[in-house]
């Protein structure tokens, strides 16, 4: 399932919540099909600039476009080019509904992109087979993750979002998240994800932003250490 990936460059960003600034001075180019990962502890403002990132939270400096197309002008557009598959509190699954009540919920929001085959096929992309009638409640976080990007790869945008990929999740079920995550990137899609840390060696990132804390802010480095 090939898709047309997007461009997301942020200059000078900052983002700030109901405590002041979480955020600061952010420089980031997310270049189509690149898979990048927003790291750092909690609190360090990763789930406002991912929403920042996908049009759906507002900056308080900074600029930031998507496939050139700056935001807010750009906003309802790139917001139809990238899915976010969670980023809570505001973005997640919900607990209660079966996995075939969720697939029909993201037909609602997705629309006509959302066929069977999109569907089958992003579950067959990130490895995940759970019967229909499963409540997400009772999956594993790893499953509960894989469920969730899946259902955002099947909008068949250009851009995924995916928060706190590592929450709840470590040894061979984080490596198994990471490279659902990946698999989404290798299909020509813009991949943005946060974690407390990000992934090493062949699954580690194009681009890798450290947000350490509050009105602190890392330049974004490249693997090796190329800016």
């Amino acid at each position: 399932m090939p898709a047309r990936g997007v461009g997301i460059v942020a200059e000078g960003v900052t983002v700030r919540g109901l405590e002041g600034t979480v955020v600061a001075d952010v420089d980031l180019d997310a270049r189509p099909g690149s898979f990048t990962v927003l790291s750092g502890p909690a609190g360090s403002g990763r789930t406002a600039l991912l929403l920042a990132l996908g049009a759906r939270f507002r900056t308080a400096r900074g600029t930031i476009t998507v496939d050139g197309t700056p935001l807010p002008r750009g906003a309802k557009a790139a917001r139809r080019r990238i899915s976010v598959a969670r980023a809570a509190p505001a973005i997640e699954l919900e607990e209660r509904l079966t996995v075939a009540e969720l697939v029909g919920e993201r037909r609602a929001i997705g629309g006509p992109h959302v066929t069977d085959t999109s569907v089958a096929d992003a579950f067959d992309l990130v490895d995940l087979a759970c019967p229909p009638h499963t409540l997400a409640g009772r999956l594993p976080h790893v499953e509960k993750l894989l469920l969730a990007l899946a259902l955002a790869t099947a909008e068949e945008s250009g851009g995924v979002l995916v928060d706190d990929v590592d929450s709840g999740i470590a040894g061979t079920d984080l490596d198994r998240a990471w490279h659902a995550v990946r698999a989404v990137a290798r299909t020509g899609r813009t991949v943005i994800a946060t974690a407390t840390a990000p992934p090493g060696g062949s699954l580690r990132p194009d681009l890798g932003l450290a947000l350490p804390g509050h009105h602190t802010h890392l330049p974004a480095t490249r693997p090796g250490g190329r800016r």
